[in-house]
């Protein structure tokens, strides 16, 4: 065989065997890409370094189609953790040529940075819309449809409501003095707040993808002074397990609210599809707290309680493709001020006692992770129990 391409020479002996120039191995194959893979890491927790999500491994391509149709785009949403790409290439291991244009999309392209020495790429997630991620080499080509989804919140669409006069003993007994900032109840929530957004997928018309985006109610305790004043100066201090800021979700599935007593997406997630643009979100809390009427170490009976509970809440998404990457768009800061006194036998009076309260939702920079908007995701709950510091 000659060596790699070409006619071999005449062999001026006549004879038999190798012609001069040429080789009897044979030839490499020749260099191309065949496959690009993807990934998206999971969001982690504020607290423990140790708290992170699995990845999301994304479905990868073959294709050389450009195509939206005929080579379907995975559905992220904007503003997730930059995706990592890979590349399978033939022979093994080589690097590849990378790049990201428009795809049915008017927006510029997000910036793409070839890692590992060419053979991987990490994707920027800020634009929306639709586009193609294209790996090359040796004449071959392989294309990666992407679509990040944009969940713009309006926040000029605002309604925060909140209440005062809902402050109010809920059945102190047994050795117990309870109260609350108000119930789960229409009328009656201590804090409510409501939001319109519009989803905005790919293709010329923004629709596609838009169905996969299932929108969340995300909430976090960020402060927390409530404090139990007893006779002669002892006190008992509320104090959220694992430290703040401490996740405040229904329960355990899930790091969202979504008991409908205390929030709803319109439509529902459950029903979403790609006609789904425009979205609202409505939520509602009345917290409580409650502490012994007889101090742990003096003796002594319950006085007046104090502090507050601070709250803030988020509007979140997350994409079928990508669960495990939670994404926050927009958030409003609230808090219940308890300020309230207990009689004799154990009973609370709000005395002072109020919600204060943003006067609308504000965005988070188009979208950011969990993690970099500064929410906690991994339990403990606030709503899960607290531990208390006694004095003295």
């Amino acid at each position: 065989m000659c060596s790699c391409g070409g006619s071999p020479p005449a062999n001026p002996s006549g004879g038999g065997g190798t012609p001069p120039g040429c080789s009897s191995a044979p030839c490499p194959p020749p260099e191309c890409v065949t496959q690009i893979t993807a990934k998206v890491p999971g969001t982690r927790g504020k607290r423990k370094a140790t708290d992170k999500r699995p990845d999301d491994t994304l479905t990868s391509s073959s294709s050389s189609d450009e195509s939206l149709s005929a080579n379907a785009p995975i559905i992220l949403v904007r503003g997730c953790n930059e995706v990592e790409l890979g590349s399978v290439t033939t022979p093994p291991n080589k690097a590849v040529s990378w790049q990201v244009k428009p795809n049915q999309n008017s927006e510029s392209a997000p910036t793409i940075t070839p890692i590992n020495g060419g053979k991987g790429a990490k994707l920027k997630t800020d634009k929306p819309g639709s586009f193609s991620v294209i790996a090359t080499l040796g004449g071959c080509k392989v294309v990666w449809n992407v679509v990040f989804v944009w969940v713009k919140v309006d926040p000029a669409s605002s309604v925060i409501t909140s209440r005062n006069n809902k402050f109010k003993d809920s059945g102190s007994s047994g050795g117990w003095t309870s109260f609350q900032s108000g119930k789960f109840t229409a009328g009656n929530y201590a804090w409510e707040g409501k939001v319109k957004m519009e989803v905005l997928g790919g293709g010329t018309n923004k629709k596609l993808g838009v169905g996969k985006i299932k929108i969340h109610i995300l909430q976090n305790g960020v402060a927390d002074t409530l404090t139990g004043h007893y006779k002669d100066g002892g006190t008992a201090l509320e104090v959220p397990k694992g430290g703040l800021p401490v996740l405040d979700a229904t329960n355990s599935s899930s790091p969202f609210i979504w008991a409908s007593s205390a929030g709803s997406v319109t439509p529902a997630n459950s029903s979403v599809t790609d006609t789904s643009k425009d979205r609202e979100l409505w939520t509602g809390d009345s917290p409580a707290g409650a502490f012994p009427t007889t101090h742990k170490n003096t003796g002594k009976k319950l006085q007046k309680i104090s502090g507050v509970n601070g709250f803030e809440t988020a509007v979140a998404s997350i994409s079928d493709d990508a669960p495990n990457s939670i994404v926050v768009h927009a958030k409003t800061a609230w808090s219940a001020d308890y300020s309230g006194k207990v009689n004799a036998a154990g009973v609370y009076t709000a005395d002072g006692a109020k919600v204060t309260k943003q006067a609308q939702f504000s965005l988070v920079s188009g979208g950011k992770d969990a993690y970099d908007a500064g929410f906690e995701t991994f339990e403990p709950r606030f709503n899960g129990g607290v531990d208390t510091t006694w004095t003295p």
